[in-house]
């Protein structure tokens, strides 16, 4: 006998004597699924979804569809522990390589993960029955907004924060085109600094960190008068994070949730090894700064990240800086050097002294007074 969804503690599921047919346990996984509660986030959904995954009960596509999710590429490790795409399981190299460095900040490659992202919704938007099209023929109608939300840290945008604003800006003139309301974008900071080893962490370590270092994430009030989320992340990996912006966004009054991501981890080779995610992170980026991550770091369109900030300034890349600082333009310096500051790493004992000798090169190139801080530029007039 299945028991009523309202009930049902997921965690025991799998577990004891009394564990139910698989036939039962794909009723439950399907019956949830639609009825999408936010409370299902905090009664050990994922995990379960995950182990019917490992059983082979459910799809890889499937589980990513859980709380309204949506991916354009599945992944998954080959008995090598080679990343593999999840359907058909030809080599991921080209892929995790794009996103390894869009990690880091290689804007290209960022553009190229959004591009992804830009073509799915767009392919949603022109379906007459998608779900995403539904969206917003529903917000029009009901005078609703829709809001895109990601995640950063403190003062410094991370790579899903660079890669959805474009996201939000491309598809924005698609919705006005269409006549429909136009995306409103939503960065949720984190006030704690960032755990250095984040991507590392099991699950549990992740909840853990959750609770002490939690995003800033809207109260009820923002909610009034309608809107829709819409979460994107540049991977789903456990879903700790997008779980928690689900589950409190809902029961803070949203109308609806969606979450979308360039790329998803098989859950039963992340929660197997903590490590999977920071191996995809370095596929292409090893912590050795070489011609490519120059080449990257010196784009006039360059944002830092917080990864290239630690790569660039913590102890083991200092000895390679003077030359770096002739490779990459001043501009593109001032800029690391400005996202370095708000992010409080001048008091971090491993950041402070890479710290010095680049203010000391911007003092030197008059960018920066004797204090440390920039000096204004005279505003060029054009007729």
């Amino acid at each position: 006998m299945v028991k009523q969804m309202t009930t049902i503690d997921y965690a025991t599921l799998l577990t004891g004597d009394n564990m139910p047919t698989d036939e039962d346990l794909r009723r439950i996984f399907h019956t949830a699924l639609a009825e999408n509660s936010p409370r299902d986030a905090r009664r050990g959904l994922r995990v379960f979804a995950s182990g019917l995954l490992e059983r082979g009960l459910i799809d890889l596509a499937s589980y990513t569809t859980l709380f309204g999710g949506q991916a354009v590429h599945l992944l998954t490790l080959d008995q090598d522990g080679h990343f593999i795409h999840a359907l058909d399981g030809k080599d991921a190299t080209d892929l995790t390589r794009i996103y390894s460095r869009a990690k880091y900040g290689s804007i290209a490659d960022i553009r190229f993960l959004a591009d992804l992202v830009i073509e799915r919704i767009r392919m949603e938007l022109q379906a007459p029955d998608s779900d995403w099209r539904c969206l917003f023929e529903g917000a029009l109608a009901a005078g609703e907004q829709v809001v895109m939300i990601t995640t950063g840290w403190r003062n410094v945008p991370s790579t899903a924060n660079v890669l959805f604003a474009i996201v939000v800006e491309q598809i924005n003139i698609d919705l006005a085109l269409l006549g429909f309301p136009t995306i409103i974008e939503v960065k949720l900071p984190r006030i704690a600094p960032p755990v250095e080893n984040y991507a590392s962490l099991t699950a549990e370590e992740r909840e853990r960190v959750s609770k002490v270092q939690d995003h800033v994430i809207p109260e009820q009030h923002f909610f009034r008068g309608g809107v829709h989320v819409i979460f994107g992340d540049d991977v789903l990996v456990t879903g700790a994070t997008a779980d928690k912006v689900f589950h409190t966004t809902m029961m803070n009054g949203a109308r609806s949730f969606r979450a979308i991501y360039p790329v998803v981890i098989d859950p039963v080779v992340a929660f197997a090894d903590p490590a999977t995610e920071e191996k995809l992170n370095m596929t292409d980026v090893d912590g050795k700064i070489d011609e490519s991550i120059v080449n990257w770091l010196s784009d006039p369109d360059y944002q830092p990240i917080l990864r290239t900030l630690r790569l660039l300034f913590e102890g083991a890349s200092r000895g390679i800086l003077p030359r770096l600082f002739q490779l990459v333009p001043p501009g593109n310096w001032l800029k690391l050097y400005t996202a370095a500051m708000g992010n409080d790493m001048l008091r971090l004992p491993s950041c402070q002294p890479s710290l010095v000798l680049l203010k000391d090169h911007l003092t030197q190139l008059n960018i920066l007074d004797g204090c440390g801080r920039p000096l204004r530029q005279p505003t060029i007039h054009t007729m």
